[in-house]
């Protein structure tokens, strides 16, 4: 039998919406960082094709060093990977491969900061809203127990089902836009990812390419 201390918490968790009010601060957590995230992810964004003919001229011209303040007037993750190629652009091909590989993995973790944080609200959302669900039926059923068949007030037994509803369905609002808004910021990644993996692979043979003609 649950002990009438745990009983009186679990009625004032149901009575001060207590679930209701971790759901709505997981919403509005999950809508700011979907809104934070996109923003910094349009930052990052670039004109890649227009930004890749400005840095091959600059190159081919071995004009490095306009080269690099291009990336530093482009200001976005591929510009700062494509810098650190540029700032070793006189040693070996591992080189500067491993600079821009390090610079790379910097600019996906950025990207990829409080990302996470949308799956586990998308997660954790159901799971707080089916607590809400247990909760209002232990309170019903308590309601049942103290008052017996009799006497029970069907206001009270109807205030703790509607509240057990609720919550679930709470927690599903909560979670399925957090679900749609998490994919959404994963798949941007992936694409800025894939362009960074491209254009560093061009960097790279250029930068060869350019080394290798000034030697003959």
């Amino acid at each position: 039998m649950i002990d009438s201390g745990v009983l009186g918490v679990f009625k004032s968790m149901v009575q001060g919406n207590l679930i209701l009010m971790i759901i709505g601060g997981c919403s509005i957590l999950g809508v700011s960082i979907f809104i934070e995230r996109c923003f910094y992810l349009h930052q990052a964004e670039m004109n890649t094709n227009k930004f890749i003919i400005g840095i091959r001229k600059f190159i081919k011209e071995g004009n490095i060093m306009e080269a690099i303040r291009t990336c530093e007037d482009s200001q976005g993750a591929i510009s700062n990977i494509v810098k650190s190629g540029l700032l070793r652009h006189d040693r070996s091909k591992d080189q500067i491969e491993s600079a821009m590989e390090v610079s790379g993995l910097t600019e996906i973790s950025r990207l990829e900061k409080n990302a996470k944080i949308l799956s586990i609200i998308a997660h954790i959302s159901p799971l707080i809203g089916l607590l809400g669900t247990v909760l209002g039926f232990i309170q019903a059923f308590s309601e049942m127990r103290q008052t017996g068949l009799m006497d029970v007030s069907t206001t009270h037994i109807g205030e703790a089902m509607e509240y057990a509803l609720i919550t679930t369905a709470a927690g599903l609002v909560v979670a399925i836009p957090a679900i749609v808004a998490y994919n959404y910021v994963v798949s941007r990644i992936e694409s800025l990812v894939l362009e960074m993996q491209t254009t560093s692979s061009e960097i790279v043979d250029l930068l060869l390419f350019q080394k290798n003609s000034y030697e003959f």
